[in-house]
């Protein structure tokens, strides 16, 4: 075994929530190695629209995500780089149902300091001349959000990681997680054996089968996703800094993307892939959305029916990728009770993106320290851990499945601060 091939922690996966991990990790002195299957950030790192909403269904969620702004402004200062593009952000309502969803929030958001009010519908149309306003009961804004630019973080996260020690192998699947007397010991891949105390999957929608490969469960599923980016329209101009839009109603977000718009739907029968089927050699940037698939057409509509100058002809290209679901829509970070030394990362939802920077710091005290100074008890690994309809694959995968399916489409109500249930209507 040679020196490259031993480390004091092996992450599986180089999607930014391994990298974050990695780069935190070696800041505090651990040796690091990461092994991707293919090239790094370019699973679904690669294909996010990086919506960054601050404010979640309880107070903990809510300062991990501010707190993860301040580590991308570090971040962005160490690496010479905008990630961080501050837009703020709009939640808007057309039935009451989802004006008293949004009443719920701002008043949570209040009672915890965060900066979010009532925007009245007349000032919502002139910031955004390019979208319906007409049918609009409510809508809410917070200035401090926007979006991370996933290219730009992934690379912020591998610039920094190689100047604090961390080695990145690439084209290097695991094929194998090696373990002795319930302890890791390492992994196994075509080029050899690599050994470590701790291993850390964070193999995005691949995380289930690296689980199986050490012979435990991680119920999380592979579930499509799909948004359109027009080209820029003089007709319809759309400024850098327009904010970002969640609409639960029509189960569409949007964001500015280089003089056009992003617009990205949770839909209510979204594609399951089994990762099992896919090539060995399958690589999610070449992935090609159907323009006549149901997904496509649903995504279309509602971008539609909020933008009216959207409609097939439109000049646009349509992303898919896939995104790692969880039954309850919130991630797995940390060991399982069978196999000492195997930590779990994966389950972001669709939110890995701006989910990573607090994650990673997370992922290194549990790792270090053997306990966060964050309450992780709602992401916790384990919490499914043996319980009966979360053990079977069949089972996970409606589980998720359902979940992906009501993510913007259930209407919630925000928690009240000291409430450790969160609700979806943070989410977004």
């Amino acid at each position: 075994m040679t020196e490259n091939q031993a480390a004091d922690v092996i992450i599986i996966g180089g999607g930014v929530a391994g990298l974050s991990t990695a780069m935190q990790l070696a800041g505090r002195g651990a040796s690091v190695l990461i092994l991707e299957r293919e090239r790094l950030g370019n699973g679904s790192t690669g294909r996010a629209a990086g919506l960054l909403g601050q404010l979640r269904g309880n107070a903990e969620h809510t300062r991990m995500l501010i707190d993860g702004v301040a580590i991308v402004k570090e971040l962005e200062r160490a690496a010479g780089v905008e990630i961080f593009v501050q837009t703020g952000s709009l939640r808007i309502a057309e039935t009451p149902e989802r004006a008293a969803e949004i009443a719920s929030l701002v008043k949570m958001g209040k009672s915890i300091g965060f900066e979010i009010d009532h925007m009245p519908i007349g000032e919502v149309a002139e910031r955004m001349p390019y979208m319906r306003t007409d049918d609009l009961v409510d809508a809410c804004y917070c200035p401090t959000d926007g979006h991370l630019q996933p290219a730009e973080l992934a690379g912020a996260y591998i610039k920094v990681g190689r100047e604090r020690g961390v080695r990145y192998q690439t084209n290097t699947p695991v094929i194998d997680i090696l373990i002795e007397a319930g302890r890791v010991r390492g992994v196994k891949t075509a080029n050899g054996d690599y050994h470590a105390p701790v291993v850390v999957n964070a193999g995005g929608p691949w995380s289930y089968l690296n689980a199986e490969l050490a012979e435990t469960v991680l119920p999380t599923a592979a579930i499509g996703h799909y948004y359109l980016t027009t080209r820029p329209d003089l007709a319809h101009p759309v400024d850098r800094f327009s904010p970002a839009v969640r609409d639960r109603e029509l189960r569409i977000y949007t964001r500015p993307e280089s003089g056009g718009l992003i617009v990205g739907i949770y839909d209510a029968e979204p594609d399951l892939h089994d990762m099992r089927k896919l090539p060995p050699d399958f690589d999610m940037s070449r992935m090609k959305a159907a323009r006549d698939s149901i997904q496509v057409a649903r995504l279309i509509d509602a971008a539609h029916q909020r933008f009216p100058w959207i409609n097939e002809r439109t000049a646009m290209t349509i992303t898919t990728g896939i995104m790692t679901f969880s039954p309850d829509a919130r991630p797995f970070c940390g060991q399982m009770p069978d196999i000492e030394g195997l930590f779990h990362c994966s389950g972001f939802s669709g939110h890995g993106i701006v989910q990573s920077p607090v994650i990673g710091l997370i992922m290194s005290e549990l790792i270090l320290d053997g306990k966060s100074s964050y309450d992780v008890k709602s992401i916790e690994a384990d919490r499914y851990f043996d319980i009966p309809g979360y053990m079977e694959r069949d089972d996970i995968e409606a589980r998720c499945l359902a979940m992906a399916g009501n993510y913007y489409g259930k209407v919630e109500r925000a928690q009240s601060v000291d409430s450790s249930s969160p609700s979806l209507v943070g989410r977004g």
